[in-house]
């Protein structure tokens, strides 16, 4: 039952114990810093060339894919009771299998792409005179209830429940598998417990954030009149509370306190980085939470099966038309060009005709004069070249 799924998956509170798993959040944040390095220094060399950038900011994001990844393995470890392992040997797993989590979402987009064709055919046969209005009226809701439901299940369950299903050790297929189970099995609880993660994550940012902006009130409060600064307090704390970002707007108007009001950036970024990445670490720790909760009473072997099969058929049907192409192809190849000779039959098709022939008298004998060897003919009394008598 729904209700007694939703009562027992009451742990999503604990997704609050992310924020004291110190190592992971010192991964996060050592990623999350190196992210920024990187960027930053591929825009320093945009001078150079702007391919730079462009390289370096990739080589930021994939700190960015796997030091996040990282984190989330040992966040996952947590969530399954475990202790979290080392950060080296999370990022070296990470290393070693966040790629998968890529080719999960490639794989998934080539299905919704199929989809949307499967769609669009669809509403070109409906476009048939008569039979297209009449067959509309049937495709429209079906289609607008699937494409909501697949569209829903994007935020739902392939964003938030891939990542946990990598992190927990999941090959690429068994990810798709598992998480066409669940929407097809689990849709309305993860639903519902993705929206009590997203709110307990916001209510722990939102705690997180007035505790900061009241430490910034009161510590520039006192910090202005006993180190100085004749800007006043607002832009020391535009500069706390805005780390960086804040350092050029404020810089100005504080005269000799610049130093100090570097430091208060420069302490204020990093104090505001590793507050919002608390939040960030609820949210992936109730997000493992509902994977597992998903999951549990879940047949993944007949699930990996099916999805086996429907992989099997649709390479059989691929090995099909690849046959049917390459046929009509040889065919092509071998019919005679335009405005050539006729095909000549090969020798031992060519079916001759029996010969008749006349009959031939036979050749009649040649007689000789015996004197002179001089032809003569039968009827001949003498010789006429030397007169002897031949009867």
């Amino acid at each position: 039952m729904l209700s007694q799924q939703i009562r027992n998956s009451g742990s999503l509170l604990d997704s609050i114990d992310a924020i004291r798993n110190w190592r992971a959040v010192l991964l996060l944040l050592a990623t999350l810093v190196a992210t920024a390095l990187v960027i930053a220094l591929g825009g320093l060399l945009t001078s150079v060339s702007w391919i730079f950038l462009v390289l370096f900011a990739l080589l930021g994001y994939a700190v960015l894919f796997y030091g996040a990844n990282a984190a989330g393995m040992m966040i996952m470890d947590e969530a399954k009771g475990y202790a979290s392992r080392p950060a080296m040997a999370a990022v070296m797993a990470s290393l070693a299998t966040s790629h998968r989590l890529i080719l999960v979402f490639l794989l998934l987009g080539l299905v919704y792409l199929a989809g949307f064709l499967a769609l669009a055919v669809v509403l070109f046969i409906c476009k048939i005179p008569f039979l297209g209005p009449v067959l509309y009226a049937v495709v429209f809701p079906v289609s607008v209830v699937i494409a909501g439901i697949a569209v829903f299940a994007l935020p739902t369950v392939v964003f938030p429940l891939s990542a946990p299903s990598i992190w927990s050790g999941a090959t690429t297929m068994q990810c798709i598998s598992q998480l066409l189970a669940i929407a097809r099995k689990r849709l309305l609880l993860v639903l519902l417990l993705m929206i009590a993660v997203a709110f307990i994550a916001g209510i722990v940012g939102f705690l997180i954030g007035a505790i900061l902006f009241s430490g910034v009130a009161v510590t520039t409060l006192a910090s202005v009149p006993i180190l100085g600064g004749g800007a006043g307090m607002g832009s020391l704390m535009g500069m706390a509370g805005g780390g960086l970002d804040g350092m050029g707007a404020g810089m100005g108007g504080m005269g000799g306190f610049a130093g100090h009001a570097a430091a208060a950036a420069i302490g204020g970024g990093i104090l505001f980085a590793v507050a919002f990445t608390l939040p960030g670490m609820v949210y992936l720790r109730g997000a493992c939470t509902v994977y597992l909760r998903a999951l549990d009473g879940l047949d993944l072997a007949a699930e990996q099966a099916v999805v086996d099969e429907k992989i099997a058929a649709a390479r059989a049907r691929a090995r099909e038309v690849q046959a049917q192409a390459q046929a009509s192809a040889q065919q092509y190849a071998n019919r005679p060009a335009a405005g050539g000779p006729p095909p000549v039959a090969p020798m031992a098709a060519v079916i001759t005709a029996p010969a008749y022939a006349l009959p031939v008298q036979p050749a009649a004998a040649v007689l000789a004069c015996p004197n002179c060897k001089v032809a003569i003919l039968p009827t001949d009394a003498f010789c006429g070249e030397c007169g002897y008598k031949l009867q």
